[in-house]
């Protein structure tokens, strides 16, 4: 198997030949292991590593940030002849509520078979309490918070420094993500309040989904409730950082179970400056690069809301998601949804989460690009979160084998199931998306083969992926998206 030497590892491939036409280096590490006094702190570049690094040197091929410490790794799929070449590269980030998935979870062997013209990058990023712990005291003993922030960050200044030795071309870098992976992309448009550099220069974001509603008194109060469970009295930082990472994730599960805690990105006045669609409202980030952004018919719509019975109920609801609320804010909410327009309580607060968890936010990033973006709308099988991610990565076979699927509903909203896409509708959407990497447009590679797909302009026009395809008006340019995306509930 071929290797790539970098100045403080080399890595020989895992998987792939010359007849199948790529390969893939597996478990890369980009940063050192997160342990001891890198628990709860930003990611800093790994040490040199005297031996070869055969893909499963380190960790297995599905490790993920769920079930081990040590999982700051990224899989790099390279085509068998890019030494020396200056290919587009993708960089997927992967969803799951922040506290679920994998950099193994959606892999390119279907898009290998349309184009071996780029490199595709994956990796993982720390979850649940040891990635979104945020607490102003955990901060005052001197850690970071919202460190799963930083894993992105820090994963893609890998790619600017080492890729180029993959046959990558640093400087030209789509960023693709779906639901928490998709806000990932845009907390980077947004980090540091928009005095950042750009990371990447192409953006395909798909289903961003992030609820930030809770300050700082709810962030505090979680982590002294853990660290009590967890035996670390006063949330001690040198003690949170000794227990075991069982102990940690088995006392931040316990307490989020009885809380109903939802762990998400934060504002910290530091990467996260405010949340994203307020500084998106506001003006505040940094983008000039081509996008797409896409949205699911019935992200989180399709279903009532389990226990919502009732009006009070609602407002129960969002008092919990966001605790800074006031009643008028609420007012003008139910205003937007008249409850008249739902058949049940249910239905009605299912609806308004669609909005606040996921839709508001394409339409929070399309206005402030000025309408400048590709759009569109997934209408496939039942168009719930995730759909598209089986019609994105469809293959009609497996590079390597993959273990048991680990979705989980995340945040609160159900990741679709995996289904059987229509072959003929994916291919379609694989060539939308690898125009796009390979031209900055998702027209003009395979024009023929698929209709053309309008930018959003002013007449606020979409595609709908569905057996058929067609454009049409956007439906989130409404008052309901603008009114969420102001983050008057913060």
């Amino acid at each position: 198997m071929p290797s790539v030497s970098l100045d403080y590892s080399t890595i020989k491939a895992a998987a792939g030949n010359d007849t199948l036409g790529y390969y893939k280096y597996q478990n890369i590490r980009f940063a050192a292991v997160p342990t001891g006094d890198l628990r709860f702190a930003k990611p800093v570049w790994p040490s040199v590593e005297s031996i070869i690094n055969n893909g499963t040197t380190h960790a297995s091929a599905d490790v993920d940030c769920a079930s081990t410490e040590d999982c700051l790794y990224m899989d790099v799929y390279v085509p068998a002849n890019a030494k020396g070449k200056k290919l587009p590269v993708v960089v997927f980030t992967y969803g799951g509520g922040f506290t679920s998935g994998s950099k193994f979870k959606s892999t390119p062997e279907g898009l290998y078979d349309l184009s071996k013209d780029f490199v595709f990058v994956a990796f993982n990023y720390r979850l649940g309490i040891t990635g979104l712990a945020n607490s102003v005291s955990l901060t005052h003993q001197g850690a970071t918070d919202n460190v799963a922030l930083y894993d992105v960050e820090h994963a893609y200044k890998w790619v600017k420094k080492y890729i180029s030795k993959f046959g990558g071309n640093p400087g030209d870098v789509t960023a693709m993500g779906f639901s928490a992976g998709s806000s990932m992309g845009l907390f980077m448009l947004t980090r540091y309040g928009g005095h950042n550099k750009q990371l990447f220069h192409k953006a395909y974001f798909t289903s961003p989904g992030y609820v930030p509603g809770a300050g700082h008194h709810q962030g505090q109060a979680f982590w002294q409730n853990v660290s009590t469970v967890a035996g670390c009295s006063g949330g001690d930082l040198s003690c949170m950082r000794k227990i075991s990472f069982t102990n940690l994730t088995n006392a931040a599960t316990e307490v989020k179970n009885n809380y109903g805690y939802q762990f998400q990105p934060r504002v910290d006045g530091d990467i996260v400056a405010d949340t994203y669609e307020s500084q998106f409202y506001q003006g505040r980030f940094n983008w000039n690069g081509p996008l797409v952004i896409t949205h699911e018919e019935h992200e989180n719509n399709g279903s009532p809301t389990s226990g919502v019975n009732t009006t009070a109920d609602i407002r129960s609801e969002l008092r919990s998601f966001f605790p800074a609320i006031t009643d008028d804010v609420i007012d003008e909410i139910f205003k937007l949804y008249p409850e008249s327009n739902y058949s049940s309580a249910g239905y009605r607060f299912a609806d308004m989460r669609q909005s606040f968890d996921l839709t508001a936010h394409d339409y929070a990033l399309t206005r402030a690009l000025n309408n400048n973006t590709w759009n569109a709308e997934v209408s496939l099988d039942q168009a719930v979160h995730g759909t598209d991610q089986s019609y994105y990565w469809y293959s009609t076979y497996t590079l390597v084998a993959k273990p048991a699927a680990k979705q989980s509903a995340g945040s609160g909203v159900t990741i679709a199931s995996k289904i059987t896409p229509n072959p003929t509708i994916a291919r379609k959407m694989q060539k939308y998306l690898l125009s796009f990497v390979l031209t900055g447009d998702p027209n003009t590679k395979w024009a023929n083969d698929k209709i053309y797909w309008p930018k959003y302009g002013s007449n606020a026009a979409e595609i709908v992926f569905n057996t058929t395809m067609y454009t049409k008006k956007d439906d989130l340019a409404t008052a309901k998206s603008v009114y969420w995306n102001k983050a008057l509930w913060y």
